[in-house]
């Protein structure tokens, strides 16, 4: 029986991880023997990534072993290559596999190239049998402490797993009280018995706590400082007598720097003495404590438009932070600053909302402190105009919110509570389409001022090596967003939207990206009732899809049901079924129908369902590849309505549309230009005809083959003046409006700023 120490380990470690450094050291010279491929054989333990990822051999660029004459060749290095057979070697002695060996394999596969092989053994892992924990008798959290280590008997003697342990031990006791805990590890290897025992001896030291906090403030250049002595001690949240914790260290470090009131912020322990108090010193440097931002630019659907920023982070000397925001669109097109619709795209000024200018006001209060960090409160009042592009337009002059945000290295969750009296202004067609509202007084009572009171949560997780151009990792988000009488929305206005995605990043080369993700959404009743509808949503918590981040084959939002407003309409004579040549005639009863082929705008209404799936491949350019990227895509996804005669969602019934795609490098992200090709006819649906309000602004139901019959009637408050009225009835989706038929109609670009997901 040997008993050792482990130091071995620590050898290994730092020999592969120096060396390692050096894997993208590999380009090539003349002379150099290029590597054309690179396999592993015989390794059941590790995935072939893995041990690629621990090792300087690296194989040529796809684009260099697929196309020859562009990408990126890697050469074989002389020095390094029996190097990566010590690192496997060590990679595996130290997860257990005491007698694995590594042997290569090259084969020269033309002039300069050759294939690399590592031909692994990998023989019977060594399994702990005994694991013991030594000096934690009187450590009243033994049980906790202890709990769910990655050490554990019937597992591989694994040494990147005992020092995990040890570590993890020795965290947990400094988070309960024991500031000088220390922890050893010792174990005995019997390799002929494949087996080992591991044990921690554990020295917790004396339980101490808080005796005093000694604060130190320094203002910003030199200056004196402004934020209370009394608002910093709230922000750390420490008090004398409190168990130390080191967490609780952290915690108070981490509230200090999210106030964005100090630029340097220093909490720590003072050495200790005999007794059980020690001291713990914080030191802060102010930061500037204001600052104001104006931005503006140019959108095709935006037309001009401005953003004001003003913040204030020591609000009455306590760090309270106070942020003013302004956002104001459509300048140029929308009263009252309107009269320039020349400068505005022409898809701009077809929007129906375009006359409305768009603004948001809010102010904004957080304080980080009065939860003791765990949360970040925040109170805001807002004022605002919103538009969807030709679908609604939702203005609230008063609303506002409380939210309560705990942000963690991977995770964050938002709790919320908002509450606006507000109101929706949407196409006649639209509500008559979606919510069977079709009477004109029936409209006119929903665009009335309504109070929407939501209760919402939201939780996000992110894991990736890059935030703004991740290559490996996941990230994952869900929201969900309830209102009813309960959270003192008004009765006509009761739904729950439950909305989710996840999104996976994997490499399948050094130059490609595997980027795939999945949505998920629906609106339902306020019983959360999977077979009933809301009474009434709201335009703007309806699910849409369809554009740059979602299914690039589609407008944006038209992705699912749409109604549809054609410019002209024939009139048919009830009483002969032909085209009525002339004016209609009092009395008389005629059919408003319009032909597939009739120039019309599209309306998507949204729906109360929601599946939408990317899958996308990032490659890296064989040229200029730190400045280009390209994308190869397909977008699946489906918007619908449930409980509308939709029938059952299938995979038949998904919308495909595949595409290609450039990615540029720029100061503030990538550049995205894409084009997708959509083979789909465009859905049908009912068809209205909004008439002008010079011709009474009725609206019309004109689907072909409607039986709804017009008729010309003496108007009964103006004996001087006709009206029509058509009968009431459901508008048929016999609309379908037409689409090119050659290949290039069917092409849909898009430019956007940033990955689609």
């Amino acid at each position: 029986m040997i008993r050792r120490r482990s130091g071995l380990a620590g050898l290994a470690l730092l020999l592969s991880a120096a060396s390692a450094l050096g894997a993208q050291e590999t380009r090539c010279e003349r002379g150099d023997v290029e590597v054309r491929s690179l396999t592993f054989s015989g390794n059941r333990a590790f995935n072939d990534a893995t041990l690629t990822a621990g090792i300087v051999t690296t194989p040529s660029t796809w684009a260099r072993r697929v196309l020859r004459v562009i990408g990126t060749r890697h050469c074989l290095d002389q020095r390094e290559f029996p190097l990566d057979v010590l690192r496997l070697t060590f990679w595996y002695r130290n997860h257990g596999f005491t007698d694995a060996t590594v042997d290569t394999v090259v084969t020269r596969v033309g002039v300069n190239r050759v294939a690399v092989r590592f031909d692994i053994t990998e023989g019977s892992p060594v399994v702990v049998d005994t694991v013991r924990f030594e000096g934690l008798d009187a450590v009243p959290e033994r049980a906790r402490i202890i709990s769910g280590l990655p050490a554990r008997v019937g597992g591989r003697f694994d040494r990147y797993a005992n020092r995990a342990t040890k570590d993890t031990i020795t965290r947990r006791l400094r988070d309960g009280g024991y500031p000088d805990a220390e922890a050893f590890l010792g174990y005995d290897l019997r390799t002929t018995a494949r087996s080992a025992t591991v044990v921690f001896s554990v020295l917790p030291g004396p339980r101490r706590r808080i005796g005093r906090i000694d604060l130190t403030r320094t203002g910003r250049d030199g200056r004196a400082p402004e934020v209370t002595e009394a608002a910093v001690r709230r922000l750390a949240g420490l008090q004398p007598g409190d168990l130390y914790r080191e967490r609780d260290l952290e915690r108070a470090k981490r509230t200090l720097y999210q106030s964005e009131a100090f630029a340097q912020v220093e909490v720590q322990p003072a050495p200790v003495g005999a007794d059980s108090l020690f001291t713990v010193g914080i030191d802060v440097t102010e930061t500037s404590l204001r600052s104001a931002r104006l931005g503006g630019g140019w959108g095709t659907l935006d037309c001009f438009r401005t953003t004001g920023e003003f913040t204030e982070a020591n609000l009455f000397k306590t760090a309270t932070r106070l942020e003013l925001r302004g956002r104001v669109s459509k300048i140029g097109m929308g009263d009252p600053l309107g009269g320039a619709e020349r400068l505005c795209s022409r898809t701009a000024t077809e929007d129906p909302y375009g006359r409305f200018l768009n603004y948001y006001a809010s102010a904004t209060l957080s304080q980080p402190s009065l939860l003791r960090a765990s949360f970040v409160p925040t109170l805001s009042l807002y004022s605002e105009r919103r538009s969807e592009f030709k679908a609604f337009l939702r203005t609230a002059p008063i609303g506002a919110s409380l939210g309560l945000t705990r942000l963690m290295p991977l995770r964050s969750l938002n709790l919320g509570y908002s509450v606006e009296l507000g109101r929706t202004e949407a196409q006649p067609a639209l509500f008559c389409a979606v919510f069977s509202v079709c009477e004109e007084a029936d409209r006119a009572a929903l665009q009335q001022l309504k109070r929407v009171a939501v209760l919402s949560a939201a939780t996000s997780y992110e894991r990736t090596d890059n935030a703004a151009d991740p290559a490996l990792g996941l990230a994952a988000r869900g929201d969900v967003r309830y209102a009813s009488r309960f959270t003192g929305s008004d009765q006509a206005v009761q739904f729950a939207r439950i909305t989710a995605d996840g999104t996976i990043y994997r490499p399948l080369g050094p130059d490609i990206v595997l980027a795939m993700r999945v949505r998920v959404g629906g609106v339902l009743g306020p019983t959360l009732a999977l077979d009933k509808n809301a009474s009434f949503v709201p335009a703007q918590e309806r699910l849409f899809a369809g554009g740059p981040s979602t299914v690039r084959g589609f407008q944006q939002s038209e992705l699912g049901p749409a109604v549809y407003i054609p410019e002209r309409y024939d009139t048919i004579s009830v009483a002969t079924g032909l085209p009525l040549s002339g004016t209609i005639a009092v009395g008389q009863q005629v059919w408003f129908r319009s032909d597939n082929a009739s120039r019309q705008r599209a309306v998507p209404t949204g729906g109360n369902a929601m599946v939408v799936g990317n899958v996308e491949l990032r490659i890296a350019s064989p040229f200029l590849a730190d400045l280009l990227k390209w994308t190869a895509f397909v977008d699946v996804g489906r918007v619908w309505n449930r409980g509308a005669g939709t029938d059952r969602l299938k995979f038949t019934t998904l919308a495909a549309t595949p595409g290609f795609g450039v990615r540029i490098r720029t100061p503030i992200g990538y550049l995205r230009a894409d084009v997708a090709y959509n083979p789909y006819e465009r859905p049908a649906g009912a068809a209205y005809f909004d008439a002008p309000l010079t011709e009474g602004g009725d609206l019309y139901c004109v689907s072909p083959g409607n039986t709804l019959t017009v008729t010309k009637q003496v108007d009964p408050a103006n004996a001087s003046r006709t009206i029509l009225t058509q009968a009431t009835g459901p508008c048929p989706g016999t609309f379908r409006p037409p689409r090119g038929a050659s290949f290039f109609s069917r092409l849909r670009p898009s430019i956007a700023i940033g990955q689609a997901f």
